[in-house]
């Protein structure tokens, strides 16, 4: 019978040994595939910044490619501007001429030169433009200048309405230009 106890008790650690180690195995095991899980993961999103990598490398030497042409067009754009010993005349008459064309009045001009410190052969003038009229008349006043041969960047416009004894519809509006001209 002693026997019988003493084989009970091996066969009783075995078994708990075999278990011992079958739960060492699995937990392991879990560990592992979690890791190559996370490997692939880690492996993805690697891949995943190389491309974007290489696409900004390829944006960037396309970029580089094309400065010259950008450059030429640059240079040409600013040699289209008027120079500066003319440009405020000629943005007087020209402005005059499409207020008589569209049948608005232009009540006044201002100017305020300012300087531009990233270019410089250039100078940016602002332009305060006040003109009254109908609405059709204004609109077009704005697609003459938006048409002009000459550069005009509208910043902003005020309008008012103008009634009175005898006016209907009239409307005033001040608008904010901005152009520029290049150094002669």
């Amino acid at each position: 019978m002693r026997n019988f106890s003493l084989q009970r008790k091996l066969i009783f650690g075995g078994l708990a040994l075999l278990l011992l180690a079958d739960v060492a195995f699995a937990y392991f095991s879990v560990r592992l595939s979690g890791s190559r899980e996370e490997r692939q993961q880690a492996l993805t999103s690697q891949a995943r910044q190389v491309a974007m990598v290489r696409a900004d490398v390829k944006r960037a030497t396309e970029i580089r490619e094309k400065t010259p042409e950008i450059l030429k067009a640059l240079d040409e754009f600013e040699g289209s501007l008027l120079p500066s010993t003319k440009g405020y005349s000629v943005i007087t008459q020209e402005t005059d001429q499409f207020a008589k064309e569209t049948h608005v009045v232009m009540d006044d001009v201002k100017f305020r030169e300012k300087e531009v410190k990233e270019q410089r052969n250039l100078t940016e003038v602002a332009v305060e433009v006040t003109v009254s009229g109908d609405y059709n008349g204004i609109v077009q006043f704005l697609n003459k200048l938006q048409r002009s041969k000459s550069v005009y960047i509208v910043d902003g416009l005020e309008v008012e309405t103008q009634n009175g004894p005898g006016v209907v519809g009239a409307l005033k509006v001040n608008l904010h230009l901005r152009t520029y001209f290049r150094k002669a």
